[in-house]
């Protein structure tokens, strides 16, 4: 990394802010390589290695708040941020919320979210299996080129202080496997792409399942046509349902409660969801993507409950959010170097239930199965959902037709409550993860 001693750097630069007239003072340094390469009709199109570095400082003082960064390390433009941040927050407008968080905590271990493989895989590598990804979806029948394949990793260090927390620190890493197919019959295309990503190489899937997945899932989509409009059962495969699950956090993040831009606003210790359905979202959980062993702010992280069986439980908050509601932080809060704090997901995610896919299906005298979708069709404020999809139609518990160019609309309410099946297929490869679910009843809007 480009300077071995950020915590030297970090408590100067912190130490000075203080001296200078700030009352409060935070630092945060973040360290990122990130190296993909990206193959296509057996080509290399890109290899792209990149590093950032970068300081944030924040200053509080009268409960005014001045923030200001640099990717430039340069003594005397450590000196001139301290100026010019104090400064800043002169100018600012006071707060009662803008403090600090102020409590330590003994560091959470054996996260394992660093893989030493990030310092030991080269560019050669990645290109054997960006191409391995290719070669294995044109195996696949009808699939004759591929859009992208693409294989990466990345690798972070996160280093904090502030007034009354020590330096901390931490590092990650992630890895990923990507693949985009194109199917062929006649005059009709389609692509059909899958991902993976996980923060320990060996969790990986393979290169080979990875693209002959896209590949299945492009000549799966060969034929699709829209279907009659209708109101009617609707089951979201896992990753089209951990989709649905990423549009809905906003919903649960403390300053849209706060400012009531989200229709959970005044819920809490309500049912807002099916009994089946429990939300949480893990920040410490052993190697998921959103873990870290504490937040943007140096609060420590945790494991929340927010929808337990159906009731909503909690909000999801900053230490400034927090402080409005007059709760404890939850430990949500993301940020960079070049950013204020804001709430985030960890590992966001539905809980697995009890029933095999194939089974939700059966169930299904005539419906949509959605592996798919398209577009933001959330409207957090009114509790409006909307969203066109791709997917199956199902007729007598069997998956019958492919089927495009529909939607499907809800009120969010009602869709939540509506959950009546939820599967046993969880599978972590985003931040956002739900099993298989399936709503009694949405509109599908087609030909």
């Amino acid at each position: 990394m480009p300077t071995s001693r950020p915590q030297e750097v970090l408590e100067q630069v912190r130490t000075m802010a203080e001296r200078s007239g700030a009352a409060e003072a935070e630092t945060f340094f973040e360290f990122v390589r990130f190296v993909e390469v990206r193959y296509r009709e057996g080509e290399v199109e890109l290899l792209q290695q990149s590093g950032i570095t970068g300081l944030g400082l924040r200053v509080l003082r009268d409960g005014k708040m001045g923030f200001l960064y640099t990717t430039n390390l340069n003594r005397t433009v450590l000196d001139e941020l301290v100026v010019r941040t104090i400064a800043l927050a002169a100018q600012a407008t006071p707060r009662d919320e803008n403090k600090l968080p102020d409590q330590s905590f003994p560091p959470q271990t054996s996260l394992e979210i660093e893989d030493p493989t990030a310092d030991r895989i080269t560019p050669q590598d990645l290109i054997v299996l960006a191409k391995t990804l290719e070669d294995n979806a044109m195996l696949v029948n009808k699939v004759k080129t591929t859009q992208t394949s693409r294989a990466g990793y990345v690798v972070g260090e996160t280093h904090f202080s502030n007034t009354f927390i020590p330096y901390q620190t931490f590092r990650s890493t992630a890895f990923w496997l990507t693949c985009a197919a194109i199917a062929t019959d006649g005059s009709q295309k389609r692509v059909g792409s899958y991902a993976d990503r996980k923060r320990n190489y060996v969790d990986l899937s393979t290169p080979d399942r990875v693209g002959r997945k896209a590949g299945e899932r492009a000549v799966a989509r060969l034929g699709a046509k829209p279907v009659p409009s209708a109101r009617v059962p609707v089951v979201f495969e896992a990753e089209a349902a951990g989709g649905f699950l990423q549009g809905l956090f906003g919903a649960f993040a403390g300053l849209n409660v706060l400012e009531q831009r989200s229709f959970l606003a005044g819920k809490k210790g309500q049912a807002i969801a099916s009994p089946m359905v429990t939300i949480v979202d893990d920040a410490i959980l052993r190697r998921g993507l959103g873990t870290r062993p504490f937040d943007g702010e140096g609060s420590q992280t945790r494991r929340n409950l927010v929808v337990d069986r159906g009731t909503l439980t909690r909000y999801l908050h900053t230490a400034a959010t927090a402080r409005r509601e007059g709760v404890a932080p939850s430990g949500s809060a993301w940020r960079g170097y070049d950013s204020l704090p804001a709430v985030g997901a960890s590992n966001f995610y539905i809980e697995n239930g009890s029933t095999k896919l194939s089974t939700i299906i059966e169930q299904v005298p005539r419906g949509l199965y959605v592996t798919g979708t398209a577009g933001f069709g959330f409207d957090l404020a009114a509790g409006e959902y909307s969203q066109q999809i791709e997917g199956n139609w199902i007729e007598n518990g069997k998956l019958v037709q492919p089927v495009e160019g529909v939607t499907v609309a809800g009120k969010l309410s009602d869709m939540l409550l509506g959950v009546d099946a939820v599967g046993r297929d969880l599978d972590f490869r985003s931040q956002y993860c739900s099993p298989s679910l399936r709503f009694k009843e949405l509109t599908v809007g087609g030909a």
